[in-house]
């Protein structure tokens, strides 16, 4: 491996090292995820995922920020989150066989690195406790989720009165 590959290596390693995602996972086997992190770079407003599409991989935000957002009533957008440096999106497709949920755009210039789903397979069979990572942000999502449902459900009840 020459000292461009090595030093390339050294970063994707760093980044997901920062990431809440990976942060408990020993350096030793973040070489074998950021062997297979493939880095993807997007201009501000560039797709990066759309809804709908079939789901390949998971996509951590080196730099940059993205929007997810969603059609309703299918024609509306609405964004649904901002993700920043460190975050991850695209585990519900990475690990189901369905479609993206959301689409997700570049706000500004963004690096993601993308992880394909065979690839993120192999590597939570080899490595659990990142199982039990993606576990937390299903459940932070899962209740943010809970949230705005309850406040939409209040807001309905009070337009309905």
């Amino acid at each position: 491996m020459n000292i461009q590959a090595s030093y390339a290596l050294l970063e994707k390693i760093l980044v997901l090292k920062k990431s809440t995602l990976f942060a408990s996972v020993t350096t030793s086997e973040l070489r074998a995820v950021a062997a297979v992190a493939e880095e993807l770079h997007f201009r501000p407003g560039e797709l990066i995922v759309k809804e709908k599409d079939i789901g390949d991989a998971l996509y951590l935000i080196k730099s940059g920020s993205v929007t997810i957002s969603k059609l309703v009533g299918g024609e509306r957008s609405v964004d649904l989150a901002r993700m920043e440096e460190g975050e991850c999106f695209g585990e519900m497709a990475a690990i189901d066989e369905e479609v993206r949920s959301a689409t997700v755009s570049a706000l500004q210039e963004c690096s993601v690195l993308r992880i394909c789903k065979e690839n993120l397979q192999d590597v939570l069979r080899e490595n659990p406790q990142i199982g039990i990572e993606f576990l937390r942000i299903f459940v932070k999502r899962l209740r943010s989720a809970n949230e705005k449902i309850e406040v939409l459900l209040s807001q309905s009840a009070v337009g309905v009165k």
